[in-house]
């Protein structure tokens, strides 16, 4: 495909630009020195270029060759942070200066500052110094500079450029601040005698111009990959502000590409001279994109491309005056906080005065009652605090008292600047009270019934209880009332309660059974959510009773005299406890001879008494057998005496057995 070719009515100028234009450009935006500095603005410029193949009748995307690969134009250098031109930063001085730069308010970030013991990432000192851009030599950079927006009132000097100006020979260079009355006059004595003449017309702009303007602009151009003749084609232009300042005074300049015919612009662009096209934009917002159209008919085959320039402007201020700083601290929360949980303080320093108040620094002693995972000390550098200007905080802090607890946030500054704020807190607190009740000595075999009794004498409801009884060996679970449940893996009883409100009560029942004697000890435990838990133990001495019981029963009545009878005694515990030294003797009346007796001890018989030796212990539940054979010597109604003692009784237990002896005479 040769060269384009110029026909008649052709209104294109443009050329395809080299192919590292292709894709988006970019330019920063900020103070720029040189020859806009006259200008009280800084204009900034770049230019991108496009470039597409035209295809005619039958020609394919392939003859034209692959699409351009986009390629972003540099960035331009940043500028250092002062320029020698203008002198190194100067430090903080306490007399006054001419000018100084604005002040940019940073607020906190609404995460916990305090952890860790001090704030996190303490923030840049408000006031910041706009540094001086070094002079640049604009003619390739910027290729299409905007036209002056700021004009020569009266041809005042201060519209003259950086090196032959104001700052070089103008009246900033050898006027007031070299030689005149700011440079030899001392501050409250000579000034008034000699008052300068007002060379100036300028104001202060608006507060959001203050301190460092960064916007940034980014500007890609496409059309279709291939485009017919005599058919319209659009090519697209997209300007989008990737700063974070607004940019201002946006154009975009455009050649109508050689070989073309305009049709149509979208918004409508200017045509200040032949075949350039020009759309004012205005000004750009950060994070704003703007796209512009131009719709063209190509007239000749070939290669269709033009070149567009975007310009804009950007803009700052400074301002001074005399000042006095002053601090003011509050803090609100919740009146009232549950216990173990998160409290959040919120926090603002502010300064109602008219200066900066420097070194602001914020201080926490946490009170008992307030816990913090960093300590009770604590601390955050806030920096400088303009006048007018506040920095709002967060401090999380935990409750883990009850009752009324006073916080005081304390602020200071330099030059003894302090300012304090006091806060009461109320701390709510559910709490927890056990008690077990029952007997605390029982027999084997008896049931013990004891009742569970849990009080909220705290300060606000406990939510989500649970108490646990838990069992010794020596007892045995027989029941629970309200849902209680036994789980024998672990010998415990549960219930579960779903809140309890302040001040009330409640009481649950325990039905157990002693199994085994000896000191028990039953165990419970109340739990609530807030980390709540208290214990009581309640102790159980299990005995068991030893019930002894026996019968005395003559196998044969009456009996003749001279005859036989046989008394048979049976001993029985009945009891849960062994009896021990079950003693027993038998005393027969003088009508009657002993002859012999068994049992399972040995026996002794002295004149009409017979006594058996003591046995040591019987078991619950056994019995024993004593047998004694007596003759009946002389006729009556007889009784015989059984007498049966153990440990536990303290007197015998005495049974008469009647026996008849009688005779045929």
């Amino acid at each position: 495909m040769g060269p384009p070719r110029e026909l008649p009515g052709e209104n294109g100028l443009g050329h395809p630009a080299a192919l590292p234009l292709h894709g988006p450009g970019q330019l920063d935006g900020g103070p720029v020195g040189g020859p806009f500095s006259g200008r009280g603005v800084s204009t900034l410029a770049t230019e991108i270029g496009v470039r597409h193949a035209v295809a005619d009748g039958e020609n394919s995307a392939a003859d034209a060759g692959p699409p351009p690969v986009p390629t972003p134009v540099g960035r331009l250098p940043e500028f250092p942070a002062a320029d020698p031109a203008f002198g190194a930063s100067a430090p903080r001085q306490p007399e006054p200066t001419l000018a100084k730069a604005g002040t940019i308010e940073v607020m906190a970030p609404e995460a916990d500052p305090l952890a860790m013991g001090r704030f996190p990432n303490p923030p840049p000192p408000v006031n910041s110094q706009i540094a001086s851009p070094p002079v640049m030599a604009t003619d390739q950079a910027f290729p299409n500079p905007m036209p002056n927006p700021m004009p020569n009132p009266a041809g005042n000097e201060l519209a003259a450029p950086l090196g032959n100006g104001p700052l070089g020979n103008g009246p900033l260079g050898n006027g007031p601040l070299g030689n005149g009355p700011l440079g030899n006059a001392p501050l409250g004595t000579g000034i008034d005698a000699f008052p300068p003449r007002d060379d100036g017309i300028g104001r202060p702009g608006g507060k959001q111009l203050e301190g460092p303007q960064s916007p940034q602009l980014t500007i890609r151009k496409s059309a279709p990959e291939e485009i017919q003749v005599g058919k319209s084609a659009t090519f697209l232009l997209t300007v989008r502000n990737t700063g974070s300042t607004a940019a201002t005074g946006v154009q975009v300049h455009d050649l109508i590409p050689r070989g073309c015919q305009l049709v149509d612009t979208t918004p409508r662009a200017l045509q200040q001279a032949p075949g350039e096209l020009t759309w004012n934009l205005g000004t750009i917002a950060p994070g704003e994109e703007v796209t512009v159209e131009m719709h063209v008919k190509p007239i000749v085959e070939g290669e269709i491309g033009s070149v567009a320039t975007v310009t804009f402007r950007a803009e700052a201020s400074a301002r001074t005056m005399a000042t006095q700083p002053k601090l003011v601290v509050t803090t609100s929360a919740p009146k009232e906080v549950l216990t173990g949980e998160k409290i959040k303080l919120s926090i603002e320093v502010s300064n109602p005065g008219t200066g900066t108040a420097t070194g602001v620094m914020l201080e926490e002693h946490v009170p008992p009652g307030l816990q913090h995972e960093a300590g009770a000390d604590l601390e955050y550098p806030i920096g400088d605090l303009p006048p007018g200007a506040s920095r709002k905080l967060e401090l999380t802090m935990t409750a883990s008292g009850d009752g009324q607890v006073i916080n005081v946030l304390t602020v200071t500054a330099d030059d003894g600047l302090k300012a304090q704020h006091q806060l009461s807190l109320n701390i709510l607190a559910p709490k927890l009270d056990v008690q077990l009740t029952g007997p605390k000595r029982r027999f084997l075999e008896r049931k013990a019934t004891y009742q569970v009794r849990v009080h909220n004498p705290g300060t606000a409801a406990a939510e989500r209880i649970e108490l646990v009884a838990y069992l010794p060996r020596g007892l045995k679970f027989v029941s629970a009332n309200r849902n209680g449940h036994y789980e024998e893996s672990n010998r415990a009883v549960y219930w579960q309660l779903a809140e309890l409100p302040v001040g009330e009560a409640d009481t649950l029942e325990l039905v157990t059974l002693p199994v085994e004697a000896g000191q028990q000890k039953l165990r419970l435990r109340g739990t609530a959510l807030r980390g709540i838990a208290v214990e009581q133990e309640h102790a159980v001495a299990i005995e068991g009773i030893a019930a002894i019981m026996f019968e005395v029963v003559d196998l044969n009545d009456p009996v003749e005299v001279g005859g036989e009878t046989t008394f048979e005694i049976r001993v029985l515990n009945q009891g849960s406890k062994a009896a021990g030294n079950v003693r027993l003797w038998v005393t027969l009346p003088p009508q009657m001879q002993a002859i012999d007796a068994k049992g399972p001890v040995r026996y002794a018989v002295q004149g009409n008494r017979i006594t058996f030796e003591p046995i040591p212990s019987l078991a619950p539940k056994a019995d024993t057998t004593y047998r004694v054979r007596v003759k009946g010597i002389q006729t009556g109604d007889l009784r015989t005496i059984v007498q049966l003692q153990t440990d536990d009784m303290r007197i015998p237990v005495t049974k008469e057995e009647s026996t008849q002896v009688y005779s045929d005479e």
